[in-house]
């Protein structure tokens, strides 16, 4: 599947899916939910007889796509499971025929261990779907309290600097994606590609945060290639 091609279109995705007196979602036509295959790996989801995934996941419909984002695990019941590759990452792609039921019940259960998995994932990890914008990374935790029953989300401005901090240049990752950004056109456009945030080689922005955190040896290669061209605060008071 060539991502580049589908359109963002929220309105014509969620058109297509019908709640149920008994608290199923149901499609008037077919459609497909992409995951990645990660997910499986890290308690995410479970791929079996039944079906359990995280609520953050990209819907299909022909050429149009919605993400949706909830903080909590849904049984789905598609119609076929297939492993495709998407930008050489491995997914999941369920997909449901006319009249299936996509959703098996609407009330989910509550999780709070889910937004540690998530964090890890996407932000310790930085393994950022697909599907996933950076407007949509600053506003993953907003389900939170709702559906996983943590405030994790409860300031969101928190949540937004730490996606600020793992978004990169796509051109240099040293440096942060919004120095290269100049409009809400850009961000449409320009997508940013992510590091982990514990990365020593490319989150440490100073010599002496390289050279004494953690993994040394990636600490003295990053400080080799990419050295400071000026000394930061902290630097200056521990030299005194």
């Amino acid at each position: 599947m060539n991502t580049a091609e589908l359109i963002r279109d929220k309105a014509a995705v969620t058109s297509v899916l019908k709640e149920t007196p008994d608290g199923r979602v149901v499609t008037i036509r077919e459609c497909k939910i992409y995951i990645p295959a990660r997910y499986a790996d890290y308690g995410m989801a479970q791929i079996g007889v039944d079906k359990h995934i995280l609520g953050i996941y990209a819907m299909v419909v022909e050429n149009k796509y919605a993400v949706c984002s909830v903080n909590a695990m849904m049984q789905i019941d598609p119609v076929r499971t297939n492993k495709v590759k998407i930008a050489g990452d491995e997914y999941y792609e369920f997909e449901f025929d006319k009249g299936s039921t996509v959703i098996k019940n609407v009330n989910l259960v509550k999780a709070d261990t889910l937004t540690y998995l998530i964090f890890d994932e996407f932000f310790q990890k930085g393994n950022i779907p697909w599907f996933i914008g950076y407007e949509d990374l600053g506003r993953i935790f907003d389900t939170a309290r709702k559906y996983a029953g943590a405030n994790i989300g409860g300031q969101r401005e928190v949540i937004e600097l730490i996606a600020s901090l793992v978004a990169r240049d796509p051109n240099d990752r040293t440096q942060y994606y919004r120095t290269a950004v100049k409009s809400q056109e850009d961000v449409k456009h320009i997508h940013p590609a992510y590091i982990p945030l514990m990365s020593v080689r490319y989150g440490a922005t100073n010599t002496l945060t390289k050279l004494g955190g953690s993994y040394f040896s990636k600490g003295v290669i990053s400080a080799l290639i990419d050295p400071a061209d000026r000394p930061e605060r902290i630097e200056t008071i521990l030299r005194k």
